[in-house]
């Protein structure tokens, strides 16, 4: 994620959906600003479970029209447009269209090169801020959940950017929040 992609994302009057489907779905499966909307892949983005009271379990998994009206946000606000030469097969249906991410080359903030996790690991500075926008209103962690997300990743071979391993961080918090 670079500077003008969280400008773009948070001065926009974009949903959190809209938001968020950008910053944890098409953004890290993008390739060199480029991407295929595949919305089985970007489901997963969306989808949050948790138990509620009384132990029952609640789940929100987004349908493909919802994320649809989200996709229209992001190419509206101008985080996305269609490639050159794409088409689509329904009017603003943007499922399997090649979209261009066109505020990908400026400005790159974080260290996009990939590594291990390791014991030392601590979020980037831009994590408060991916983090806001991907819907983790509190931020914070104690020493003890970086322990635990950074041991369990050191003993995986899984080699991220920077940007990656705080999404991944996120993703981890928001499980612990909703315990």
């Amino acid at each position: 994620m670079n500077i003008a992609e969280l400008k773009k994302l948070a001065a926009s009057p974009l949903s959190l959906e809209a938001r968020v489907l950008y910053a944890i779905g098409i953004k890290p499966q993008s390739l060199n600003g480029r991407i295929v909307l595949d919305y089985n892949r970007l489901t997963p983005a969306l989808t949050v479970s948790g138990t509620g009271e009384r132990g029952t379990v609640r789940e929100y998994v987004p349908m493909t029209g919802d994320l649809n009206l989200f996709v229209c946000e992001l190419v509206n606000a101008g985080l996305i447009r269609p490639a050159p030469g794409a088409r689509q097969q329904f009017e603003n249906w943007w499922d399997g269209v090649p979209m261009i991410l066109p505020l990908h080359q400026q400005s790159f903030v974080t260290d996009r090169r990939t590594y291990r996790m390791n014991d030392g690991w601590h979020p980037d500075s831009t994590f408060p801020d991916t983090a806001r926008l991907a819907g983790l209103s509190d931020s914070s962690y104690t020493p003890g959940q970086l322990a635990e997300f950074t041991s369990y990743w050191a003993g995986r071979d899984d080699l991220l950017d920077s940007h990656r391993w705080n999404l991944r961080f996120i993703s981890f918090l928001k499980k612990v929040h909703n315990k």
